[in-house]
């Protein structure tokens, strides 16, 4: 299924995306990533061509010898600072009464944390004022791949002083719209909340969502992203029995999306919200818009439980429906942002299935997660914010970690930073476990 934000009544290509009061822009993006925790730092990070990745410790991350042991090798990832996110949230909340509620419900939970701060980053970006949103013209459609696997921990351990009490460890940190109840708050938005869970698609759906809402005239203003703390032994766990975490001794390496040497990934943490505005509240306030989101759907893989389509065939398909709404219109895709996990199965079936739905059309591509590594739920949402920073400033980000594309992978990889005259738009594509996958059409506003 693709959702289209044009001019429905319009059947005529050339006429459905011409501007009109329900378009969808992005006017601001938050995010807290292991690069930095705020957007500027981490646009900063990815245009220096680093790499968050390094050897976790046990002040990272819990059973940090027995996971070594398990591995055989020094646990790798992309962690945040926890601390120093803790904070700075406290310094901008609780200089108000209602922030100092929404800390003492939500803010003892790390992924809560992650939320709030980027929802006070994409507000800055935006130039709004949480007291501008107030009310029922307010959508929030905050994601979570998974419920916060620290408060259940809390519970399954006995961390009880962790917490405040075991009632608000399950409602206000391990339900899987604890984020989202934490935006509402803060916010005081009383307009639609959706809290979608699609893996590590929930990023980008959160977006179409999102849109979604605005364009259909349910509200006017719509929060929309996810964030995700997983970086947990039980994880690294799993994901080492399921062969997709990368064998290379130097996490900072180890991660290279579409390279001949790929292996696979490092998990990371972070969080990404867009703040979306319809055309006519945005003219309203005078506001600046990044881009406009043209289109967005999902479809499912069948092809397994954490498998994919090596030949990409449900990525044609979805891709090849969001190419069929802006065909013989005006809009122009001159680049994709991929999932590029570094995994052989999910890299080949994104290369093969983009080369076939753009029937031979070369497009340049990239991916972020040797940078900053995978982010799971959040990782689209992220790399949307990436993408709308891209397009704002004419300049691909590049593949951290890309030396020589691999066969399997027939598609133009940028691998290092650079600018491009005329940047108009782009693709994103996010795939997840359980056959999730979510694609995004992004545009410039001229």
């Amino acid at each position: 299924m693709v959702l289209t934000f044009g001019r429905s009544e319009s059947a005529d290509p050339g006429e459905r995306f011409r501007p009109s009061e329900r378009d969808v822009l992005i006017t601001g993006v938050g995010i807290v990533s292991p690069l930095g925790l705020n957007t500027d730092s981490t646009w900063r990070g990815i245009l220096d061509h680093r790499s968050a990745g390094r050897i976790l410790t046990s002040a990272d991350i819990d059973f940090c010898s027995q996971l070594r042991d398990l591995l055989r090798r020094e646990p790798g990832g992309a962690p945040v600072d926890h601390a120093a996110i803790h904070s700075a949230l406290n310094e901008r909340l609780s200089r108000s009464q209602p922030g100092k509620q929404v800390l003492q419900q939500f803010g003892f939970d790390e992924i809560n944390r992650l939320t709030l701060l980027c929802l006070l980053n994409a507000f800055d970006d935006a130039n709004l004022s949480l007291r501008m949103v107030r009310g029922p013209r307010t959508g929030c459609v905050i994601g979570s791949s998974k419920a916060s696997l620290r408060a259940m921990e809390r519970e399954v351990c006995g961390l009880k002083s962790l917490s405040p009490g075991p009632a608000e460890n399950w409602t206000n940190a391990f339900l899987p719209d604890s984020s989202l109840r934490a935006v509402q708050a803060l916010l005081q938005a009383e307009g639609p909340g959706l809290s979608p869970v699609a893996a590590c698609a929930t990023g980008v759906i959160s977006a179409i969502l999102g849109a979604s809402l605005i364009h259909s005239g349910a509200c006017d203003v719509c929060i929309a992203g996810c964030a995700d703390a997983s970086l947990r032994a039980s994880v690294l766990a799993s994901f080492h029995r399921l062969g997709v975490l990368s064998s290379q001794p130097e996490p900072a390496q180890a991660c290279r999306p579409f390279d001949k040497s790929r292996d696979g990934f490092i998990p990371g943490e972070g969080a990404g919200l867009l703040v979306l505005e319809s055309r006519k509240h945005l003219e309203s306030r005078r506001g600046n818009s990044y881009c406009r989101i043209i289109c967005g759907g999902w479809e499912t893989d069948c092809t397994g439980l954490t498998q994919v389509d090596v030949g990409g065939h449900a990525v044609r398909s979805l891709v090849s429906n969001c190419l069929n709404q802006v065909r013989g219109s005006d809009i122009r895709i001159d680049f994709a942002s991929l999932h590029g996990t570094g995994t052989r199965s999910n890299d080949q079936a994104e290369a093969e299935g983009l080369k076939a739905a753009v029937s031979g059309r070369m497009i340049e591509c990239f991916g972020i997660k040797g940078a900053t590594g995978h982010l799971l739920g959040a990782a689209g949402s992220v790399e949307l914010a990436v993408m709308a920073k891209s397009l704002s400033s004419g300049v691909l980000p590049g593949t951290v970690n890309h030396c020589q594309t691999a066969d399997d992978c027939p598609i133009s990889v940028t691998a290092a930073p650079r600018s491009v005259s005329g940047l108009a738009g782009g693709l994103k594509l996010s795939l997840g476990f359980g056959g999730h996958l979510a694609a995004c059409v992004l545009h410039r506003e001229s």
